[in-house]
């Protein structure tokens, strides 16, 4: 706009405060000093100098472009900082150190009095995408109608914790597991003597190292006595297969390192155009127009839109992703904890599982207990939430001047663009807390579980060779403890399972039934974590 065209506006509004506002210095170096200016528009800055030629009324101007038209990065209000020793060409803008002397605030070398600034009428509208919209639509429809079918086609009961495949194995003992008493997980699939059965051509049309029918569908091992030492103390550790560990724990460090990163090469971009204070001093997930990712993609149009929507996202679902594997690791870990607790004869706990029945209790709400469930539930909506400022859509409706100061622009006179924005301090707060996170997982892992009683996990191969109650013990599901019993042994070998009657810790140096023979080659059982993949044996 012309300056005639702006001083002939702001004569006829002079005195109408609801179209032309008198602001201070402070307050004008505050409103001008953004990357986009939302509430006013034209600016006049009123001097008392008269300089060389009295009967001039403007002394000096300048129009200010939108940062995406005036080459990225450079701050569109390096004109408030004119006068500035440490100017240098718009990129070195100390805002904050300018107003903090707004008294002596001079531009073009005249110290100013205050300003006049037109106030913009606001623009205020919904904006969506409606290609995203019809998407969401589409797959929250599939995953309901998934659940659905899921809820009303799936009639047989399937254990889903280890209460449940305890319930199951206590009212029916498997038989294939008889004399294995002290057989952990690691004892299925792992060491010299692993447990194997013979190949048989019904291998391939069935799980791994079982047979379809017949005696074929006999382990090919034999029960054999074991002397039992009392063992080290087990840590939490084991509560996980070394697999899970390293993927959980090599997943999480590349996120925290790539996070690291990212926050390095934004600082370091950013700090170009500060000449004080650091780039946490830039807000908490604020707009700026020093922090917009250029990676060369589309900005204007839905290709824009939808591209920076994508981007911004793309680290929720990664985390979400990690948070699944983190979840998967601490479950292990709580269950073979909770499974401990069953060794303690002075107490008996009933177990949980999905459908109670007389004792029984039903499973935790979020699946772990509510003293590490709820924790993990608020650090993870606060991982999500901080992510959420730390990278996310910058959606920019540039209005331009009219050739009227009168006309105020319309939403036609817009141009939008898309961009993705960071913020550097969410970014430091996230990576602290998913650190805090992985030193809390550590931490866990070293914490000694409750008994000797052996790790079986979510194997249900060896939660059947635990689970050879006394058989006249019909009620040992609904009230269960693990030791050693009388009357089921003999005076050289003893037996231990779970039941509802007494028990007795296991003496060391007595021999139980618990090892395994290796009688010849075979398919390997293998056991993993997750009921979903176990081994059920009926």
């Amino acid at each position: 706009m012309e300056v005639q065209n702006v001083q002939r506006f702001f004569v006829q509004n002079l005195h109408n405060r609801s179209v032309i506002a008198n602001i201070s210095n402070s307050d004008c170096i505050a409103a001008y000093g953004t990357p986009w200016v939302a509430q006013y528009n034209h600016v006049l800055l009123i001097t008392n100098q008269r300089g060389n030629a009295p009967s001039y009324t403007v002394f000096w101007d300048t129009t200010v472009t939108y940062d995406i038209g005036n080459g990225g990065g450079i701050p569109p209000y390096g004109w408030i900082c004119e006068d500035q020793p440490n100017y240098r060409a718009h990129f070195e803008c100390d805002v904050a150190a300018t107003r903090k002397n707004a008294l002596d605030w001079t531009v073009n070398e005249s110290p100013i009095e205050y300003c006049l600034a037109s106030i913009t009428p606001p623009h205020c509208k919904l904006q969506f995408s409606l290609q995203i919209l019809i998407t969401v639509i589409v797959m929250n429809a599939a995953k309901s109608i998934c659940m659905f079918l899921t809820l009303h086609r799936q009639r047989e009961s399937t254990p889903v914790t280890i209460g449940d495949a305890m319930s199951s194995f206590l009212d029916r003992p498997d038989e294939l597991t008889k004399g294995r008493c002290l057989m952990a997980k690691v004892d299925v699939f792992k060491g010299p003597l692993r447990w194997r059965l013979p190949v048989t051509r019904h291998n391939s049309k069935s799980l791994p190292g079982w047979s379809n029918s017949g005696a074929a569908g006999q382990p090919h091992t034999k029960p054999a006595a074991i002397t039992y030492y009392a063992p080290l103390a087990r840590r939490w550790f084991a509560g996980a297969s070394v697999m899970r560990w390293v993927v959980t724990m090599g997943l999480c460090l590349l996120a925290l390192i790539t996070g690291g990163s990212l926050l390095g090469a934004g600082s370091s971009a950013i700090t170009s155009y500060l000449s004080g204070g650091t780039v946490f001093s830039l807000g908490f997930g604020a707009i700026d127009s020093r922090a917009l990712l250029s990676v060369g993609l589309p900005q204007g149009g839905t290709g824009g839109l939808v591209t920076a929507v994508l981007l911004a996202n793309l680290p929720q679902a990664i985390v979400s992703f990690l948070y699944l594997t983190y979840n998967g690791l601490l479950t292990s870990m709580l269950l073979c904890h909770e499974y401990s607790k069953y060794a303690l004869e002075g107490r008996r706990k009933p177990l949980r599982v999905t459908t109670p029945h007389g004792q029984q209790r039903s499973t935790y709400y979020l699946n772990l207990p509510y003293t590490y469930s709820l924790p993990l539930l608020i650090a993870s909506g606060t991982l999500h939430w901080l992510i959420s400022e730390s990278i996310f859509l910058a959606r920019l409706s540039v209005y331009s001047n009219t050739n009227d100061a009168n006309i105020a622009a319309t939403s036609a006179d817009a141009e939008e663009y898309s961009e993705v924005g960071y913020s550097c301090l969410p970014i430091l707060l996230a990576i602290l807390l998913g650190t805090a996170m992985l030193l809390f997982a550590l931490g866990l892992g070293l914490r000694k579980f409750a008994s000797a009683i052996p790790v079986a996990g979510s194997c249900s191969v060896a939660l059947a060779a635990a689970a050879h109650r006394p058989v006249g013990d019909t009620d040992a599901a609904y009230l269960p403890v693990w030791g050693e019993v009388d009357g089921e042994g003999n005076e050289e070998v003893g037996h231990c399972c779970f039941t509802s009657e007494e028990v007795h810790e296991l003496v060391p140096g007595r021999a139980y039934a618990g090892a395994r023979e290796d009688l010849g080659e075979g398919a390997r059982v293998r056991c993993r974590d997750g009921l979903s993949s176990a081994i059920v044996i009926d």
